[in-house]
């Protein structure tokens, strides 16, 4: 999930954060005590993204789009209607295919 930052506000644990960055500039940010991915701010915009596998709850979230579905495991099936992408098609066309999404609803 892409959400902007004014709407995104730590409560607690960023002392515990870790991140790996690339040469390319790609970030992941993680919790150094159990490893799991955690909400990290996406380079030059003003935007977090957020794991939504850290949600207990779907909370009424829908998939808007499938990323690198070429090279998905032979027996996954996708089921959902979401855009399918073999590879990933970029930041911006993908933050308008989801923004798309919202209005439509």
């Amino acid at each position: 999930m892409i959400v902007p930052d004014k709407n995104f506000k730590w409560e607690r644990g960023q002392e515990k954060i870790t991140s790996y960055v690339k040469e390319s500039g790609y970030r992941s940010d993680f919790c150094s005590k159990c490893g799991s991915p955690v909400p990290n701010p996406l380079q030059g915009r003003n935007e977090y993204w957020i794991p939504v596998g850290l949600f207990e709850d779907h909370v009424g979230l829908e998939v808007g789009a499938h990323l690198y579905v070429g090279s998905k495991a032979s027996w996954e099936s996708i089921s959902s209607d979401g855009v399918q992408y073999q590879e990933t098609p970029g930041l911006e066309r993908l933050l308008n295919v989801l923004q798309k999404n919202l209005v439509r609803k």
